[in-house]
């Protein structure tokens, strides 16, 4: 090997152990993160055109209900098979390290700092964070796998996480419906008989519409999504969902009008979840309370 072909070993391996100067860090941060910003507006823009990626999304929502929808949609563009998302430290403290090959991590946004706008009103900064996923992880201790719950228990919980009171009757009058919620009277009503997966469906759809309404056919559509999502977390089979049919109005929306329409469906998704986790936690808690007593 000659001189020059030393040379540009050296220069090589310089440009890859660079240190950025605090003014380049700060330009190098503030491009990263307007890069995540357009991700974002281009995955809503393209979720709403493709009846597949929008359930795509769907599908990482009901996985990841705790993260926002911008970061829900930064999912969905990076690695939407993900199942579970940590940052490196985490990954760490649990005996997990990053594979070698593995595939680029995740970024995603974290509230930092509040700030006050020059009209008065607080507001948030974000900075961008690198999260991995378990299948790019080399761990021994894989985490709990996901639950499967029987028929009875799904249908006691979701029952019992209704805002509305439940009153269960033989048939629920004008309709074939096996659930059906009454907004002026604040009831959700059940009817006798009713079978799996059907009254699933059913009754999450009620849930879903105590949270978000049912004024219009976009209301309709955004609780068809949520129980599809809500049916999806549990095990429940989806296959007869339609949430691929994207409505017209949103196809017509901007980017920032999307997220706040995907919104109403995130929080109704994550409230509904919230409640059925808790009536799960209870009632397993009961369960080992008694067999302690025997």
């Amino acid at each position: 090997m000659n001189m020059g072909e030393l040379d540009q070993v050296f220069d090589n391996y310089s440009k890859k152990n660079r240190q950025y100067n605090k003014e380049e860090w700060i330009e190098y941060k503030k491009q990263e993160k307007q890069g995540v910003y357009a991700l974002i507006d281009t995955t809503a823009e393209k979720i709403v055109q493709d009846g597949q990626e929008f359930k795509k999304y769907l599908d990482t929502q009901s996985k990841f209900e705790q993260y926002s929808v911008g970061n829900s949609l930064l999912i969905t563009a990076q690695m939407p098979e993900a199942t579970v998302l940590r940052d490196y430290d985490s990954w760490t403290n649990v005996g997990g390290f990053p594979k070698k090959n593995r595939k680029n991590d995740i970024k995603i946004l974290e509230p930092a700092d509040s700030y006050m706008r020059e009209d008065g009103t607080k507001a948030t900064n974000y900075n961008v964070k690198y999260l991995t996923d378990i299948s790019q992880v080399s761990i021994r201790k894989k985490p709990n796998p996901i639950m499967r719950y029987d028929n009875k228990l799904l249908l006691r919980v979701f029952l019992n996480s209704s805002q509305a009171k439940v009153e269960v009757v033989n048939e629920i009058p004008n309709t074939d419906r096996s659930a059906l919620y009454d907004s002026e009277k604040d009831v959700l009503y059940i009817a006798r008989g009713a079978e799996a997966p059907q009254i699933f469906h059913e009754v999450t759809q009620e849930l879903a519409k105590q949270e978000i309404g049912e004024n219009t056919e976009l209301d309709a559509f955004k609780a068809n999504c949520v129980s599809y999502m809500v049916c999806k977390k549990y095990g429940i089979d989806v296959s007869n969902y339609n949430v691929t049919d994207i409505p017209y109005e949103l196809k017509e929306l901007s980017a920032k009008e999307i997220r706040e329409e995907l919104e109403p469906i995130h929080d109704a998704m994550e409230n509904i979840s919230g409640r059925t986790s808790h009536c799960i936690e209870l009632l397993a808690k009961q369960s080992r309370e008694k067999e302690q007593a025997r």
